[in-house]
């Protein structure tokens, strides 16, 4: 793999070969090898460990391809190995793979080897790959008992459509008199489940299909879109912090690099996801083009959280605005971990309860005819 077509022909020359055919990578093969987070952090730690020790760049750039747990790492490594062996920097390099390293990346790279301080930029790099690390792992095991349990519903309610509910339906249809209520709307869930569960499903792959090519036809429809995302109870609240701890994260490393407040702003805020939040963010950031200092900025707009505007400003006034960077990055991880710890705990009972809800329904369902005939018998 090449980041040229020009590349591979003279590197094929320098080996006295000749390029016969070649074949581009195609834009899947591209999306398929994604970032590993893991991966990337051992590489930080790998160039901080051996750069601490004074080992050349070239040589630990050939100890991280052979040490490589990926094909295609190894790939990626030989390709910067060849391009900083002729010239380029390691930013630079780094540059042509975009899947791997991405702008953040390459920008805190650049601008560690303008102040000399490669060391430092790929020590960040690792503690921020490490803690993302660990969010997406809470993030992960927080939403493992809510599917676990909503699949247990589901599981509950196909076992009784399909095989319980059909026998009793047989017994309680030879009764002979009119069925209660509950009894009626089991009978026709039972017979029309599949067909529900299908409409349903068809209902909401068409809603979000439609979503998708008018948010692919106009970029006024995507925001609004992500702005809904955002006003959604409770899930949108935490999504948002969710965001702005990302922006922060990455402001901090970007600033403690010594990149200029422009470019860490802009940098951060691609690194975003949701485009209604972008759109904020490019607002203050034309106020800080206006001349409102940083604090001001974040204060004027209603979206953000004073807190953000007066940790900034106590920064500002003090000279120390690192510290409240990372302050500021403390408090929402410490504010988003509640926030799933209080999420998990009204999850619990409320799956519980519609369990029992399903059981109480289905049993007073079956039982009210069978009473009734009951009572029919003795008199």
């Amino acid at each position: 793999m090449a980041s040229s077509l020009e590349e591979v022909r003279h590197r094929l020359a320098e080996r006295g070969e000749y390029l016969l055919r070649y074949r581009e990578q195609s834009h899947y093969r591209r999306f398929f090898y994604s970032r590993n987070e893991s991966h990337l952090e051992e590489i930080c730690i790998h160039f901080k460990e051996m750069s601490q020790a004074g080992i050349p760049l070239l040589d630990i750039l050939d100890s991280i391809k052979q040490s490589s747990p990926s094909i295609h790492l190894k790939d990626v490594f030989e390709n910067i190995y060849y391009l900083v062996e002729n010239g380029a920097s390691l930013s630079e390099a780094m540059s042509y793979f975009p899947q791997v390293f991405n702008h953040v990346f390459v920008g805190i790279i650049r601008a560690a080897e303008i102040s000399g301080e490669l060391v430092e930029a790929f020590d960040q790099l690792a503690i921020f790959l490490k803690e993302q690390q660990k969010f997406k792992v809470k993030i992960i095991q927080s939403l493992r008992y809510p599917l676990l349990l909503l699949g247990m519903i589901l599981l509950l309610i196909s076992i009784l459509s399909v095989f319980v509910v059909p026998e009793i339906q047989t017994l309680i249809s030879s009764f002979g008199h009119e069925l209660p209520l509950s009894t009626r709307i089991l009978v026709f869930v039972s017979d029309k489940f599949f067909l529900i569960i299908s409409s349903l499903c068809l209902l909401l792959g068409g809603g979000i299909g439609v979503l998708f090519c008018l948010s692919h036809l106009s970029q006024k429809i995507r925001i609004e879109c992500h702005q809904v995302i955002l006003r959604m109870p409770f899930i949108g609240r935490l999504f948002k912090e969710m965001q702005v701890l990302l922006f922060f994260q990455i402001f901090a490393i970007l600033h403690q690099n010594k990149i200029n407040l422009f470019e860490c702003f802009a940098n951060a805020r691609l690194s975003l996801t949701n485009l209604f939040i972008k759109q904020k963010l490019s607002e203050v950031s034309e106020k800080i083009k206006r001349g409102h200092n940083l604090p001001d900025a974040f204060k004027g707009d209603d979206f953000f959280d004073l807190y953000l505007s007066r940790m900034l400003k106590i920064g500002i006034q003090t000279g120390k605005l690192d510290p409240c960077l990372h302050c500021i990055t403390q408090h929402y991880r410490h504010t988003i971990d509640q926030k799933i710890g209080k999420l998990l705990a009204y999850l619990e009972p409320i799956g519980l309860l519609i369990i029992g809800g399903i059981m109480f329904w289905i049993v007073s369902a079956v039982f009210i005819p069978l009473y009734e005939q009951l009572i029919g018998l003795d008199l």
